[in-house]
């Protein structure tokens, strides 16, 4: 068990490393020239759906990275919780502050994703502090990440016509126009 200096350092630079590489993350499909596998892994478009991959992939990252240094008991579920808070957090207050304001407002927008990173991992530290574990909530936790895994790559591609994955700046949804005419090129 790390000493809570440890783990308040831990949870420090895991909030600096997403904020970081989070923020980035939003321009590197753009930089790559629109390639397709930059388009999974990173923000394709405006869409809520589309911001949520830049809290996603790097607190994935960041918690994969630093399992050796940590070794802690509650680890997966603290893993699942970080990342599962931005998913709830950054919806909802995008959605309320936007029903008052009739508009999003970027600097909102950006303390939303700051917010909602440093509260997932003030949860996280929280759990990381505990002594004791329950199995149980390490199999719902590691349920919880290949869901959210599986969701993360698939609702890129085949994004559901529902407002959350819509581009409000052009309508569109992820990348399935851009497989469809890969696999329509594929199929002639």
């Amino acid at each position: 068990m790390k000493t809570t200096k440890q783990l308040i350092w831990f949870c420090f630079w895991g909030f600096v490393f997403v904020c970081t590489f989070g923020s980035l993350t939003h321009f590197l499909y753009d930089w790559s020239d629109k390639n397709v596998l930059a388009g999974i892994l990173f923000p394709t478009n405006e869409s809520t759906w589309e911001h949520l991959k830049m809290a996603i992939l790097p607190m994935l990252v960041y918690f994969i990275c630093a399992n050796n240094f940590l070794k802690s008991k509650n680890y997966l579920f603290a893993m699942f919780i970080c990342i599962l808070t931005p998913i709830i957090l950054i919806p909802s207050i995008f959605y309320s502050y936007t029903a008052i304001s009739a508009k999003p407002i970027l600097i909102v927008d950006i303390l939303t994703f700051f917010i909602s990173v440093f509260l997932g991992f003030l949860f996280a530290f929280l759990i990381l502090k505990q002594t004791e574990s329950f199995p149980m909530l390490k199999v719902f936790s590691m349920i919880g990440i290949i869901v959210i895994i599986t969701c993360y790559l698939l609702f890129t591609i085949f994004p559901p016509k529902c407002f959350l994955f819509q581009d409000p700046t052009n309508g569109t949804y992820g990348l399935y126009q851009v497989f469809l005419a890969i696999f329509n090129n594929f199929m002639h």
